[in-house]
């Protein structure tokens, strides 16, 4: 469906490249989780796909029409024109016509809730309605690709919750995204990957749901215990010891689970805090950015 191969980008007068040898494959009906700090490449990856930007080096391949559905992180509409007044103007650049136009037009009216909202100028919404109107229209092309770069930003719980309901269907419909986000329970909940940028270079590319191994999480009122730290340096792949009193480790076998269990309970203070699980997308984008455990 969409391959980058080695895809390089520097902005004129930049100090460094903005992405750096980037190759991805992305099959129909799958939603990647473009993830990473500010300044990490993630808006030209999506400016270079939707074509406002040319590679330095590299290629974009996209199949069939290429029609691609942008929400960009910057506004795109008419100010002085009305809500209905803007998704009909974007209706007609799109080209949709008869029931279709109205089908789709009332589709993306009900996702973003804008029921209440189509006389008022779009120059008069508030930075959440701004932010609902910039989903709809980028939403009502019908498209091969859609591409979200922070599209929910500013948008109140309720309302994300429906935005993230539209995006779903649209990936339930066979149809692919790219959705960037700091929100990583969003990402969660509509991507099958995950793709980590740092400084403009893939630092991880994995499926979300991928199997992962368990970890102990531990906290302490006081002091950890030295049998505990004992047993880490025995049973554990690695641990870390935060200063916040927090223990994270990953075990070499879950024959050791049983065995800390007993140790734990032999000790004079319980600790605060014990899990035994696989790690959320959280601790992975920390751990493969380069923070902590």
């Amino acid at each position: 469906m969409l391959e980058l191969h080695n895809m390089e980008y520097s902005y004129p007068g930049a100090d460094r490249a903005a992405l750096v040898d980037v190759s991805l494959r992305l099959e129909k009906g799958e939603c990647l989780g473009l993830l990473g700090a500010n300044g990490a490449g993630k808006t030209t990856v999506l400016s270079l796909i939707a074509g406002l930007l040319q590679p330095d080096s590299g290629q974009v391949v996209c199949p069939g029409s290429g029609n691609i559905g942008l929400v960009p992180q910057t506004l795109a509409f008419h100010t002085r024109l009305s809500v209905q007044e803007n998704l009909e103007l974007f209706a007609d650049l799109y080209r949709l016509k008869g029931p279709r136009r109205q089908q789709r037009m009332q589709r993306m009216i009900e996702a973003t809730r804008l029921e209440g909202l189509l006389k008022r100028r779009a120059g008069q919404l508030s930075g959440g309605q701004q932010r609902r109107l910039n989903v709809a229209i980028g939403l009502l092309q019908p498209a091969e690709l859609y591409l979200l770069d922070e599209a929910t930003v500013g948008i109140d719980s309720l309302n994300r919750h429906h935005v993230l309901q539209a995006v779903r269907e649209l990936i339930n419909e066979g149809e692919t995204v790219i959705y960037t986000s700091h929100y990583l329970p969003e990402i969660e909940q509509v991507a099958d990957r995950v793709l980590l940028l740092a400084e403009g270079r893939v630092q991880l590319d994995a499926p979300l749901h991928m199997q992962q191994p368990k970890r102990v999480y531990i906290r302490w009122p006081v002091q950890m215990p030295l049998a505990i730290e004992r047993f880490m340096n025995t049973h554990a792949t690695q641990w870390q010891h935060a200063a916040d009193g927090l223990l994270q480790a990953e075990l070499a076998d879950e024959a050791s689970w049983p065995q800390l269990l007993r140790l734990l309970a032999e000790q004079d203070d319980a600790p605060l805090h014990l899990e035994y699980r696989q790690p959320g997308l959280e601790e992975l984008y920390l751990r493969a950015s380069g923070g902590q455990l």
